[in-house]
């Protein structure tokens, strides 16, 4: 994943970073926190979910993807459904670049 490419892009064609690259970035941003703040990750997946649906549903059939209860869910468990997050928004981000969008 090139996310500097992602942030440096924007500033070198002289234009505002578009929402879509700005969720890529608050979910980088959430990914580098070490300890994880779990409240605002759970947050950042809540709001991304709703936003995208589309991607949503991809991470929910992931074959590695696990539905526990809430009170289950782990540090692990909130950084794979991120980087997931991430790892698809990203091919978004790409497909609208390349349909000149």
């Amino acid at each position: 994943m090139d996310i500097n490419g992602l942030i440096t892009e924007p500033l070198k064609q002289n234009r505002f970073i578009t929402p879509l690259e700005q969720d890529v970035l608050d979910i980088w941003n959430e990914l580098q926190k070490h300890p994880l703040d779990m409240s605002s990750a759970n947050q950042k997946i809540v709001s991304n979910n709703l936003k995208y649906p589309d991607i949503y549903a991809k991470v929910s059939v992931l074959p590695s993807t696990v539905q526990k209860p809430v009170q289950e869910i782990t540090e692990t468990d909130l950084r794979y459904i991120l980087d997931s997050q991430l790892a698809f928004l990203v091919q978004k981000e790409q497909e609208a670049h390349r349909n000149g969008q």
